[in-house]
């Protein structure tokens, strides 16, 4: 991940956590709801469909409920006589606001109601309920357009009417509320965000990761900007600059390895690479060593093959200096001895297996 300045970093990372919609509800607005509708009536009332003109006060208590105050006026004629009917009706309706829809508030309504009807000498006065659902789409903050449908129940007439409104709504008051505003930080300026930055305190200027970490090519611990051995092929006994300690040393003229091989067998077993590596481990500290791979053999069968099977022992253990561990093959040779240089019985199970060794004879230039 490329570094940014710290400055650009830190002016680009404060954010909105949360936006609460511009054109949402909120508490304390008022609307006014001028509106004209449709009005149809239950067949018992006997009184045709007609227009009305509605006027509302509609109050948000909050972004999800709030309740309204409407009269309604309508003039009709009765089915069955030449005769008008005023109708009036006096609604109080509580609203719920549903998820906003883009520029649409979409609504549900209940309420209670009290009607007249007024045919001249005949006066008719009901209670009633309702219920309805309609949409608010929102122009700007103030001006929007409004569509309800409701359906009406008079309790006292057992009867259903139903009415369509559609106006134009004005806003006022309310309180508005801020969108809380959340500093995302990132203290070192790496553009990895402190609450996901894994080392918060990287300096300017140094790529880092995912996680907002020094790259460490060589992954010995010393990342890449602190390290003058940027490419150390081992990570074991390194200094704070990721370069390897060379321990100071006597040098050594022979080291015995602890090569126990099988009877009449070349095989290096593995627990002894180990004692390999450290031969491999002095050449490489030691660039002036050469080293001389003795192979010895105990006196089971003919000495004739025991100096070949010697042989093969001390090659073995030569080849896996050179090519494992890189070490010219220049600085490394091999004789086998055979059974010539005892240094145990070979009467014995243990003494031939001592025979049975390889050593390394350490020069230098």
């Amino acid at each position: 991940m490329k570094p940014l300045s710290k400055k650009l970093s830190l002016i680009m990372c404060g954010m909105v956590a949360s936006v609460q919609p511009v054109l949402a509800e909120t508490e304390g607005k008022i609307y006014l709801n001028p509106a004209i509708g449709y009005h149809m009536f239950g067949s018992k009332l006997g009184v045709e469909d007609s227009e009305a003109l509605v006027i509302g006060g509609e109050y948000v208590i909050s972004p999800k409920f709030g309740a309204e105050v409407s009269y309604l006026y309508g003039s009709s004629d009765a089915k069955d006589v030449n005769l008008s009917v005023d109708n009036s009706q006096y609604t109080l309706d509580g609203l719920y606001y549903t998820p906003e829809v883009g520029n649409f508030q979409p609504f549900l309504n209940a309420g209670v109601g009290h009607g007249t009807f007024d045919a001249g000498s005949a006066d008719t006065k009901e209670t009633q309920l309702n219920l309805g659902l309609g949409s608010r789409y929102h122009f700007n903050e103030k001006w929007s357009a409004r569509l309800q449908a409701k359906m009406i129940n008079s309790l006292d007439d057992e009867r259903w009417d139903s009415l369509v409104t559609a106006g134009i709504s004005y806003a006022f008051g309310g309180k508005s509320k801020a969108a809380p505003i959340v500093v995302l930080l990132d203290g070192d300026g790496d553009s990895v965000l402190d609450e996901h930055d894994q080392c918060p305190n990287t300096p300017d200027g140094v790529y880092v990761d995912e996680m907002g970490c020094a790259f460490d090519r060589d992954g010995d611990g010393v990342p890449d900007y602190l390290d003058q051995c940027p490419d150390s092929p081992s990570l074991d006994n390194l200094d704070e600059n990721g370069c390897a300690i060379v321990v100071a040393m006597e040098q050594p003229e022979s080291i015995k390895l602890e090569v126990k091989f099988a009877n009449n067998s070349a095989e290096i077993p593995e627990s002894a690479k180990s004692e390999i590596k450290a031969v491999a481990d002095l050449m490489t500290q030691f660039p002036n060593a050469n080293v001389e791979i003795e192979g010895h053999s105990d006196s089971s069968g003919d000495a004739t093959y025991n100096k070949t099977l010697s042989q093969r022992r001390a090659d073995a253990v030569r080849d896996i200096i050179v090519s494992d561990y890189g070490v010219d093959a220049a600085r490394v040779s091999a004789v086998g001895y055979g059974q010539e240089q005892p240094i145990a019985s070979n009467d014995t199970k243990e003494g031939r297996l001592e025979n049975r060794r390889v050593i390394a004879n350490i020069s230098y230039k």
